[in-house]
């Protein structure tokens, strides 16, 4: 099983030591190779990288897409492990179990997401209703069985086959966020399967600002009008519905009053900035 990494980064100097480490020791694995973009950075993300990675250099013009297939132009792997910079994997089979199901018609995967244990209960529960533990399957089959979760694919995890990765054009567009909801659009539409895999696992979650949770919504807001005459989004107020009730539900049981009060507020930024952001894109 040859394998390229590629983890773009960005001012992640404190995180690449540990997780290149991880990686580096992942078992049942022929070879593994990381190759890091790096943004202009202040805390010498690039010097450090050099250090742990087969090939990094410095990216001018950073995109979530561009940036990441033009890194896969260089990879020699025959499969393409996307990665962000702070995520740690659980264990050393994270990569094994990613890719072990991966064939001709099962091109791709992504892992399970854990919080880490600092961020908080909220976005424990928002991890915990985003991955939960059983296998799905995603394809033009399974479409109504999952709705929403049918193109629901996260690259800050996740592997597909460097072959089939090319023949759908890959990455090789410009867009404001939200790249990977376009490849697994385009894995399902050309008749082939993704699967979320349960089994590989990462630790990855965020402690967002207000102001940074609006400006992330802004950018999906954008991103679904944009592409919204070539994905499906119609199932996405269904399924905010749906972890809104489940966190809400865990909360209350909990009685964690305040993280309720929190709670109600992030979603109405996420709402304002989703809303705000579609408003910009003209039809």
């Amino acid at each position: 099983m040859k394998v390229s990494v590629v983890c773009p980064v960005y001012n992640g100097a404190e995180y690449l030591q540990k997780l290149f480490s991880k990686i580096r020791e992942q078992e049942k694995i022929e070879f593994v190779e990381i190759i890091v973009p790096v943004s202009k950075s202040k805390d010498g993300s690039l010097e450090e990288a050099k250090k742990y990675a087969n090939l990094a250099y410095e990216v001018k013009t950073f995109n979530h897409a561009k940036t990441r297939h033009e890194a896969a132009l260089k990879a020699k792997g025959d499969y393409l492990v996307f990665i962000t910079q702070d995520i740690i994997p659980v264990d050393s089979l994270w990569l094994y179990n990613l890719i072990k199901d991966l064939d001709k018609n099962t091109i791709a995967a992504f892992s399970k997401q854990i919080a880490y244990e600092e961020h908080g209960e909220i976005e424990k529960l928002i991890r915990d209703f985003n991955y939960p533990d059983t296998k799905r399957v995603c394809n033009l089959e399974n479409s109504k069985i999952n709705g929403r979760k049918n193109i629901f694919y996260s690259d800050a995890s996740s592997a597909i086959l460097r072959k089939e990765f090319f023949k759908l054009g890959g990455y090789d567009f410009l867009v404001p966020t939200s790249e990977d909801n376009i490849l697994s659009n385009n894995i399902v539409k050309n008749g082939k399967s993704f699967i979320y895999q349960p089994e590989s696992k990462v630790y990855h979650s965020h402690r967002l600002s207000l102001k940074d949770t609006y400006n992330r919504y802004r950018a999906i807001g954008q991103f679904e009008k944009l592409y919204e005459k070539e994905i499906d989004f119609s199932k996405t107020n269904g399924e905010g519905k749906k972890l809104v009730l489940f966190v809400l539900k865990k909360l209350l049981k909990k009685a964690k009053l305040m993280d309720i009060c929190y709670f109600g507020v992030d979603m109405f930024i996420r709402l304002l900035g989703y809303r705000r952001g579609a408003n910009e894109i003209k039809s």
